[in-house]
C-alpha cells in the first residue's frame, strides 16, 4: 500500500504538530514516522509562510491561480525528461490518469511500482512513484509524491509524452495548496545538492539494517514481514508513542531530529516488535 492511500489513523484528538512530533489534546507526544504531507516536519516553516500569504490573498478556493504553472513547472525541472506535468486533487484520480494514459489497470495494489517498499524492477514499469532522497524509477507516468500537500492534494503525474486528450486534464485547486507544494519542493532541493538526507540517523540506520524483518530504503522503513502481523506491530509502536504508516506495508519514515532517548526506542521498537 503506498502511503498515499487513505486510511484511519489510531490516534485521539490531535492539539498540536510541530516537527517530527505529534501533540494530543490530553498532552501526550508521540513521534511521527507517518507525515502525510510533511515529510521534512510539521509546520515547515517556508511552506506555512507562503500559504498564510496566499490565503491573505484569498485564494482559498479551487480556483485558477499562478500557481499551478509555477510547481507544474518545478516538477518539470526536477524532471526534465517528462514532457507534460498535469495535477490532481487525489491520488485517486492522478492513478486513473495514468491508468488512462497507459491503457492499463492500476487499480490493484503494486500496480504503481513503489521504490521505498520495493526493490529496483528489472524493467522500466509503466508507472512508478517517486518519493523524495530516492533516486527516479524510469517510468511512462511517474506520480511524484510531495513533501508537501494537504491530504493528498495535489497529486502531480508527468508523462513521458504529450498526454492525449482522454487524459483528464489538471484538476483547479486551491491556490494556497499549490503554493504549499511548490515552497516544499523549493526546500527539498535546498537539501539535496549537499548530498546526505536531512532524515538520516546513523545509529537508527544501523539498527534498522540488522533488523531482518523491516526494509529500509533512504529515510523510509517498511514491514517485510506478513500483512496480518501489523497490525499487532503498529499497536506495540503507539503504545510506546510512535506513530507507524497505518497502512501495511508502509513505507514509514524516518524523522529528522530525534533524540538519543528516541533513537534507542524505535532501535528497540524495529527490533523488538512482531516485526522486528
Amino acid at each position: 500500500m503506498a502511503s498515499d492511500t487513505r486510511v484511519a489513523l489510531p490516534l485521539p484528538p490531535i492539539r498540536r504538530a510541530r516537527g517530527f512530533r505529534l501533540y494530543d489534546v490530553k498532552g501526550r507526544r508521540y513521534l511521527d514516522l507517518y507525515r502525510d504531507g510533511a515529510l521534512l516536519g510539521h509546520r515547515e516553516s517556508g511552506a506555512l509562510t507562503v500559504m498564510k500569504a496566499v490565503i491573505s490573498q484569498g485564494l482559498v478556493s479551487a480556483l485558477p491561480s499562478i500557481w499551478e504553472r509555477r510547481l507544474a513547472a518545478a516538477l518539470g525541472r526536477l524532471f526534465p525528461g517528462y514532457a507534460e506535468v498535469r495535477l490532481y486533487a487525489s491520488a485517486e484520480r492522478a492513478r486513473a490518469a495514468a491508468a488512462e494514459y497507459l491503457g492499463a489497470d492500476l487499480s490493484r495494489g503494486g500496480a504503481v511500482h513503489d521504490p521505498a517498499t520495493e526493490p529496483p524492477p528489472r524493467d522500466a514499469p509503466g508507472a512508478a512513484y517517486w518519493r523524495p532522497f530516492l533516486p527516479p524509477v524510469p517510468a511512462r507516468a511517474l506520480l511524484p509524491i510531495l513533501p508537501v500537500r494537504v491530504g493528498e492534494c495535489p497529486s502531480p503525474v508527468c508523462f513521458d509524452r504529450e498526454a492525449p486528450s482522454r487524459v483528464p486534464r489538471s484538476d483547479t485547486l486551491p491556490g494556497f495548496i499549490l503554493a504549499g507544494a511548490a515552497r516544499g519542493l523549493a526546500a527539498l532541493g535546498a537539501l539535496e545538492p549537499a548530498g546526505s538526507c536531512p532524515l538520516s540517523n546513523r545509529l537508527l540506520d544501523r539498527a534498522l539494517d540488522a533488523a531482518p524483518r523491516w526494509t529500509r530504503r533512504g529515510p523510509y522503513v517498511a514491514a517485510a514481514f506478513p500483512e496480518p502481523e501489523y497490525a499487532d506491530a503498529r499497536e506495540e509502536f503507539l503504545r510506546a508513542g510512535v506513530l507507524l504508516s497505518p497502512g501495511w506495508p508502509g513505507p514509514s519514515v524516518l524523522p529528522g531530529d530525534c533524540s538519543p532517548g528516541e533513537t534507542r526506542l524505535l532501535a528497540d521498537l524495529f527490533g523488538g516488535t512482531p516485526g522486528g
